[in-house]
């Protein structure tokens, strides 16, 4: 009984020494905090390329449109640009962020062409209609994911609308 008594005592002056030692005690709130904190930051990056990419691809798809209003109003296009032009035009106005690889879709459509809810952009569609028509730039690529738990921010789209005029 002797010994127990002995152990307990032993047990509570340990257990209250190391309640007043506070030598590693920001080393643990460290470890703490720096596994959210990275995770955050992480997240926080991801979400800043995924804006960025967003806007790099809205620049170029809005400045090939505009760029196709005004050949098509001026008379400057003998012929349509084909799809490897407009994925040129697009990468070329849109920045760095954007790279011509086979993660970049680029179509030109009539509007009609949309007659469903969800249409998928097809890589390399060129229907420019007649001279009147209403047509739709739209273009889709894939960002760099690399937070965990954001993959669903992994691709961006962006399209404009150009009215087909003149020629």
């Amino acid at each position: 009984m002797m010994a127990r008594a002995a152990y307990l005592t032993a047990l509570r002056s340990l257990t209250a020494r190391f309640r007043r030692d506070e030598r590693a005690a920001s080393a643990v709130e460290f470890a703490i905090v720096c596994g959210p904190f990275f995770f955050l930051l992480l997240g926080v990056l991801q979400l800043g390329i995924f804006y960025m990419s967003q806007s790099a691809l809205d620049t170029g798809v809005i400045k090939t449109a505009e760029t196709l209003r005004t050949n098509f109003t001026t008379g400057s296009t003998a012929t349509l640009p084909d799809s490897n032009t407009l994925r040129s035009s697009v990468v070329t106005n849109a920045g760095g962020l954007i790279s011509n690889d086979s993660t970049l879709s680029v179509e030109i459509r009539q509007i009609t062409g949309l007659n469903a809810a969800v249409v998928p952009i097809a890589d390399g569609t060129n229907d420019y209609g007649s001279n009147t028509s209403t047509l739709v730039l739209r273009a889709q690529s894939t960002v760099v994911t690399f937070a965990p738990g954001l993959s669903g921010l992994s691709t961006v789209s962006s399209s404009a609308l150009v009215r087909r005029q003149g020629t």
